[in-house]
């Protein structure tokens, strides 16, 4: 039963290109929360792995997010060098 629970999450898991954002959110916290209790070390690996790759997904889908909001808003500009020199210092 316990295996059976911890496998359930790897389906969706799979094709994360159509999972929505709601769903990955969920799927990344499950993972999160799997990898926490997990006892075996390689159970824990695989699981790790798995939540990398939920992780790797969302941000590739903000960063894709976030150009296309700088392409559709070429008003909004980007910071400065002096500003960005001078809150270094």
């Amino acid at each position: 039963k316990q295996l059976g629970l911890q496998e359930a999450p790897k389906e969706p898991a799979h094709d994360l290109k159509k999972l929505s954002a709601q769903d990955l959110n969920k799927s990344y916290q499950g993972l999160q929360q799997q990898v926490q209790q997990a006892t075996n070390p390689q159970q824990k690996s695989e699981l790790q792995n798995k939540l990398n790759d939920v992780h790797q997904k969302i941000s590739k889908r903000t960063q894709k997010q976030l150009q296309a909001f700088a392409e559709q808003n070429p008003e909004i500009k980007q910071p400065e060098s002096k500003l960005d020199q001078s809150l270094k210092r």
